[in-house]
């Protein structure tokens, strides 16, 4: 089942995120599926996630995207940048162990970086592209 996938390839995600210690150097733990009202500044959301299956019966294949956000509170886009770019790091055809499925490919789709005025943050965004297979 594909939506099996995007649950095993979010928590592996979250966990290679968690251990970098180049991120860790930026964010510490913060990096949240929703954050805390009062979460501490610089930190990572996990964002809009969005699966469709390959192809008329494709076995459990599937393509997901995978939004991520950058949020900082600091003068310039600099710290920004080096958050999104360790994410980078991370992720880019990133290896990671799913329980049933077969992370075939991890690419950056495209990135962005604005003012959030609600926030009164700057808002990195990262939308990451996966391509899964089942494997039993």
């Amino acid at each position: 089942m594909t939506l099996s996938a995007s649950w095993e390839l979010q928590k592996a995600i979250h966990a290679s995120l968690v251990a970098d210690a180049v991120l860790s150097a930026f964010v510490g733990g913060r990096i949240f599926d929703r954050p805390p009202q009062d979460a501490a500044f610089p930190f990572v959301t996990l964002g809009d996630t969005e699966v469709e299956p390959e192809g008329a019966g494709s076995d459990g294949a599937a393509i997901h995207r995978l939004a991520f956000s950058v949020w900082s509170r600091t003068r310039g886009r600099r710290e920004t940048k080096e958050i999104m770019s360790a994410i980078d790091e991370v992720l880019q055809d990133a290896t990671l162990a799913l329980t049933g499925h077969l992370l075939v490919s991890l690419q950056l789709e495209r990135a962005s970086v604005s003012y959030a005025s609600e926030a009164e943050a700057l808002r990195g965004r990262l939308v990451f592209r996966a391509y899964t297979e089942q494997t039993s």
